[in-house]
């Protein structure tokens, strides 16, 4: 079956615009300000021990439908899945203020988190015959800062993805969302262009990271 490079199904919009705008070349990029998203599936390591293989890419498609779809839907770019970790952004020049970008990856990962609750109570018919699944949770961290989006890899293997401190700041955002019990994190420089009410969840020291970061998440109901 023949792939055309104008659909984003493979690479995504912004990616697959600079390959059809010619910037395939290695190390070809450029740096961004965006907010940066990091999630994982919770229980991943069990899950792929327990189920068959083509259980187990039944139950991550259905899963990254959730969270994938609801990133797509406020604007965001998905970049990489990786294993059971999706990795997207939603850049400051894609929306009109920068407030907007960060309320637009918080209303992704709500409407990500609700979807998720959905298909738990109501599952689609290809996952109601894998034993062992339920239910799906997920871990959502939300970061701001610059990245170089960019071509990087060897000759013969190129990819379009994101590099940078943010991006592994909000991987380490995200691994703290199982230990304070919150489905979302958002650091304190997403939080400061977010007009709601937030639950501070104090600082916390992060690996690579001199001081420690104010944590937030939605405030409980």
């Amino acid at each position: 079956m023949e792939v055309s490079l104008k659909q984003p199904t493979y690479l995504g919009a912004a990616a697959g615009g600079r390959v059809l705008d010619g910037l395939i070349k290695r190390g070809a990029g450029e740096p961004i300000q965006s907010v940066i998203w990091v999630s994982d599936l919770r229980g991943f390591t069990d899950l792929s021990e327990r189920l068959s293989g083509p259980d187990m890419i039944t139950l991550l498609n259905v899963y990254f439908g959730c969270l994938a779809g609801a990133v797509l839907d406020q604007g965001g770019e998905v970049l990489k899945f990786i294993g059971d970790g999706l990795l997207a952004v939603f850049p400051f020049a894609s929306f009109e203020t920068e407030q907007a970008a960060a309320q637009a990856a918080l209303t992704a990962a709500e409407q990500a988190y609700s979807d998720l609750e959905r298909l738990n109570a109501t599952p689609p018919a290809e996952i109601t015959t894998i034993a062992g699944w339920h239910p799906l949770r997920t871990g959502i961290a939300l970061h701001e800062g610059e990245v170089f989006f960019g071509n990087v890899g060897a000759p013969g293997r190129l990819d379009f993805t994101v590099i940078g401190r943010a991006v592994n700041a909000a991987s380490r955002v995200e691994a703290l969302s199982k230990s304070l019990g919150r489905t979302i994190l958002i650091t304190e420089t997403v939080a400061a262009r977010l007009d709601r009410p937030l639950d501070d969840l104090g600082r916390h020291p992060l690996r690579g990271v001199a001081q420690p970061v104010a944590i937030f998440s939605p405030r409980l109901a």
